[in-house]
């Protein structure tokens, strides 16, 4: 039976779980999932921890917990309190290059491009409605839409992703507009993760 105290890692290239001596962090070796050479390096503490130590990780997340706890409540008192409507306020916005029908690209339907700004905070969101035309799912859809200031000069772009679409299903994205002079918003582009 062995003296060593064994770890936990993971390779840096393809994630694979890792376990080997703690004595042994630091050397480099060849991945036996995926062969490339890796550094090892503990993810995952040694089962030798004091109980003073677990006490006070313990202590620590509990008091995180309650910090982000009470962060919350404060920041919904303040939604709610300063909420004068409950409707989504549409941001004045130009969709340029858009028909009334959308666009049709990769067997996707795309429509009603608009920017939204949500009640009762500053997020902007662009937001359109996107349907699966094919008949068969979608996997790992990524829809980026380009974001113009009030002069039609790029600003930036604008992505959503949906894990999966079913056949002829509807999706309302919802992309988040990271810059404030964005203005506007027209499709750029959709595709699906390779399979």
């Amino acid at each position: 039976m062995s003296n060593h105290n064994f770890v936990k890692g993971e390779c840096r290239h393809c994630a694979g779980h890792l376990e080997f001596p703690a004595d042994a962090t630091g050397e480099t070796i060849a991945c036996p999932h995926c062969g490339q050479t890796t550094e090892l390096a503990a993810t995952v503490l040694p089962n030798k921890i004091n109980g003073s130590r677990r006490m006070w990780l313990a202590a620590a997340v509990l008091g995180l917990g309650l910090l982000g706890g009470l962060v919350a409540m404060f920041l919904q008192m303040k939604q709610a309190g300063s909420a004068a409507s409950s409707q989504v306020k549409v941001v004045p916005a130009v969709v340029q290059s858009q028909s009334p029908v959308g666009e049709r690209t990769n067997d996707f339907a795309i429509a009603a491009i608009r920017l939204e700004k949500m009640p009762g905070n500053s997020l902007v969101h662009v937001t359109a409605k996107i349907q699966n035309l094919s008949e068969h799912q979608r996997f790992g859809v990524k829809v980026e839409f380009e974001l113009f200031d009030a002069n039609g000069n790029p600003v930036g772009t604008a992505t959503d992703y949906q894990p999966v679409l079913e056949p002829r299903g509807d999706w309302r994205c919802k992309a988040l507009v990271m810059n404030s002079k964005a203005a506007s918003a027209k499709f750029n582009s959709i595709h699906e993760d390779p399979q």
